[in-house]
């Protein structure tokens, strides 16, 4: 798949790494080190694992996602309350699961499916109450990142020149399954119960093999916002400012999205950011993994094979690549020794340092000024073709990385038939039969690795 480094130089510090952009995947044992498969063949499926990924919506014209997003069954559930597609006409051809029984017994659930399917099976228009689709390029940075992580394929794309014309130019950049389609369902960030639940309920109607959700969702009856005891004037914050509490119909739709998260992981893997601020028991949805459900909570790795400062320890099933942060508390001391700006004046013996690694994790990312890398052109590409590259990719980080790629861990797993179908928990069964325990420190934790032992670059 050839190679594709990054460089971290900065202005006065040469001694940063280069590293191979796709460290990740051979980290995770999909790739030897000449980035070409280790044990799997690349081939065309006949049916290619389904991955539904809700999260913000994606650039689907990004040279390597461009026959990777399954642009007729992707929706939006941000702009309109039963689901704008962004990228079709009349919805006349969809093949989906009608006589799913997977709300049953949870009411409210039962009358959105009901009122859902109508809307999907009846022909009507693809925009709902002709609202149109919120899926510009300004909603779609994070989307774009994780779906590169999962199924980027590496593709040869076409630069324009200075002069007008254009000429060919290779893009090996990959995902774990290069081979997976990607059904993206795009959300409102900070959804409502309902949009959530439509958005599981759609999952299931399209049939996912997998589902990832590389963000939290705001439950208010999971997630308390925590109040400093700060002053202002002769009042603290505290006695200024209480949460409004959720109606009682609300309190029962979160409910039920809870149970329905764990009706559809019994089904089909649910995959799940673990949070990016130390959370004990991770973050909601993923800290409704159990044993006795197919939800994977996934938490971040660095280069060095650390646990990442800000990736949490206690119930995550499972740890994958990612990035690393610096961080300098009464419990953990990790500072980046090469940066321009470190100082070690107070700087603690006992220190971790050692432990802090600079490598990102490298995406895919919206074209042109929109996504996390801008660019000096101001609008879209022109007639397909690269004016630049740099703003085609991005570097990522953060629990969110770390769960697309154990999400496309699991698809390739799929789609080279490595382990049955049936139940989200034979999905976990197998992630863990692949997984290998890091004993490096007080807590082991479980690293999935294609082939052999997980390798980390920068160790």
């Amino acid at each position: 798949m050839g190679q594709y480094e990054t460089d971290l130089t900065v202005a006065g510090q040469e001694n940063y790494p280069q590293y191979n952009a796709l460290w990740h995947l051979q980290t995770l044992g999909v790739l030897d080190e000449r980035n070409a498969p280790r044990g799997w063949s690349p081939m065309t499926p006949q049916k290619p694992t389904r991955v539904a990924v809700i999260d913000t919506s994606v650039a689907p014209q990004h040279p390597n996602l461009k026959d990777t997003i399954n642009t007729e069954l992707s929706i939006d559930f941000f702009s309109a309350r039963l689901g704008s597609f962004p990228y079709r006409g009349e919805l006349d051809t969809l093949d989906l699961d009608w006589d799913t029984n997977i709300a049953d017994g949870l009411p409210h659930s039962v009358r959105l499916l009901t009122e859902f399917t109508d809307r999907l099976s009846n022909g009507s228009a693809a925009h709902h109450n002709k609202v149109q689709p919120c899926t510009q390029p300004d909603f779609s940075g994070h989307g774009t990142c994780i779906a590169g992580l999962v199924g980027a394929r590496p593709c040869v794309a076409q630069r324009r020149l200075a002069s007008g014309e254009t000429q060919p130019l290779v893009l090996p950049y990959a995902g774990v399954d290069p081979m997976c389609e990607i059904v993206q369902l795009s959300t409102n960030f900070d959804p409502e119960p309902e949009g959530m639940i439509l958005a599981f309920l759609y999952a299931e109607l399209i049939q996912a093999d997998v589902v990832l959700l590389p963000r939290t969702i705001s439950d208010p009856s999971r997630i308390v916002p925590e109040l400093g005891d700060i002053m202002l004037g002769n009042h603290s914050i505290k006695d200024l400012v209480r949460q409004i509490a959720a109606t009682p119909a609300q309190d029962e739709m979160w409910s039920e999205l809870a149970e329905l998260i764990v009706n559809v992981s019994q089904k089909r893997p649910v995959v799940c950011a673990a949070g990016n601020a130390n959370e004990e028991g991770a973050i909601y949805p993923a800290n409704l993994a159990t044993d006795h459900n197919g939800i994977i909570s996934v938490g971040a790795v660095n280069a060095k094979g650390f646990p990442s400062s800000y990736s949490g320890r206690q119930g995550i099933t499972v740890f994958a690549p990612s990035n690393d942060a610096k961080s300098f508390d009464a419990t953990s001391v990790r500072l980046d020794e090469r940066s321009a700006d470190y100082e070690g004046i107070g700087v603690p013996a006992s220190n971790e340092n050692e432990k802090y690694s600079s490598f990102d994790v490298i995406s895919t990312d919206v074209p042109g000024p929109a996504g996390y890398s801008g660019s000096v052109f101001a609008g879209p590409p022109r007639d397909g073709a690269l004016q630049e590259y740099g703003s085609y990719f991005s570097r990522f980080g953060g629990t969110s990385a770390a769960s697309a790629l154990v999400a496309g861990f699991l698809s390739l797993g799929r789609t080279v038939a490595a382990y049955p179908c049936g139940s989200g928990s034979a999905a976990k069964s197998w992630l863990l039969s692949k997984s290998h325990q890091q004993a490096d420190s007080d807590i082991p934790f479980q690293v999935p690795c294609w082939s052999g032992t997980p390798q980390f670059p920068d160790s």
